[in-house]
């Protein structure tokens, strides 16, 4: 299999979508949406998430079955060391709050111990709510290390994965009690689309940017109108960006290498989003949603320090957990 830049390079932009999603998410929050500043791209955003499930997908699609539970180990070493990281941010803030706003410390505790549930570890929310795509990226792998243990064709299952989430999303089967956001039905769907379509290289479908423009088009129109069957078209849309990046791998560059950093930035984005919040709180500027140029910097700071500060808290967090898992799992 060759290795496949354009994937990369459309990971880096997903982080961006990522990103987008929440600074973005004041204008739908405080009523301020329109049309032409909220909901004309507001839609193409979600597919980022989508995407990053399928290009893990596509990437686990050239490994074999013993790879796996060594890649768990490693994103289960991330989610673990980031929710301490997001949980002690947490407490810090509770103590800034209290000295910059006045704001009750003893209800802030409660608060943060109250919502320190074993649901909360299960969904990816018990330290911010965005992680629930790494635990969903847990689980989905495993279901997937326990489909190619019984040797299931990429078809059969991804055929198993789109049962699966279709069960879930009409209320047959639903896990919506405990996970958020789609959880694990949601990644191991897309997860499993990647991994076929990985394993389909070949794929004879023509023009499929056309296929993604006139699926993602068709979504951003049902989703103005809350339509329940906008979904089926973003996982057209997905299925079809994913076909159009394996037929165009591409070469490395300037894009392809940010892709690296995407995880970074899909971790770090919301503690500089949320610290940029407070600062301008803590300033006296409680609207500070109504500056235009607060969604510029808040969106370019919450790509570009996650870069820079990854590595520093990896070292400090990610490196030692790891350590741990690996010697308590051997």
């Amino acid at each position: 299999m060759k290795y496949n830049h354009t994937i990369d390079k459309l990971k880096f932009f997903a982080a961006i979508a990522v990103v987008l999603i929440h600074t973005t998410g004041s204008i739908q929050q405080f009523g301020l949406a329109t049309v032409a500043n909220y909901h004309v791209y507001r839609p193409l955003l979600d597919i980022a998430v989508p995407f990053f499930f399928a290009a893990s997908g596509y990437f686990l699609s050239a490994k074999n079955a013993n790879y796996l539970p060594g890649y768990v180990k490693k994103i289960l070493s991330i989610y673990i060391s980031f929710t301490l990281f997001y949980l002690v941010y947490k407490f810090i803030i509770i103590i800034t709050d209290r000295l910059m706003i006045d704001a009750p410390f003893w209800n802030g505790i409660q608060k943060a111990l109250q919502s320190m549930t074993i649901k909360g570890l299960m969904n990816g929310s018990l330290g911010s709510f965005h992680l629930w795509f790494l635990a969903a990226l847990i689980i989905s792998t495993l279901l997937l290390f326990i489909c190619m243990r019984f040797s299931l064709r990429p078809s059969s299952i991804f055929l198993l994965a789109a049962v699966l989430y279709f069960s879930n999303l009409v209320g047959i089967l639903t896990f919506n009690d405990v996970f958020i956001y789609g959880g694990f039905a949601k990644g191991f769907f897309y997860l499993s689309m990647g991994y076929y379509l990985g394993h389909k290289e070949n794929t004879q479908i023509k023009n499929p940017m056309i296929g993604f423009i006139s699926s993602i088009l068709i979504f951003t129109l049902l989703s103005y109108y809350n339509s329940a069957l906008s979904i089926v078209f973003l996982m057209a849309a997905t299925f079809y960006l994913v076909v159009a990046a394996i037929q165009k791998p591409g070469e490395q560059s300037f894009f392809s290498r940010l892709g690296a950093y995407s995880l970074n930035i899909y971790i770090l984005h919301i503690f500089v989003y949320q610290s940029i919040n407070k600062i301008y709180i803590y300033s006296g500027i409680t609207e500070y949603y109504k500056i235009p140029t607060y969604y510029l910097i808040v969106t370019l700071f919450s790509i570009i320090i996650p870069i820079i500060l990854y590595r520093p808290v990896d070292k400090l967090l990610a490196v030692p957990v790891s350590k741990w898992i690996y010697k308590l799992t051997d």
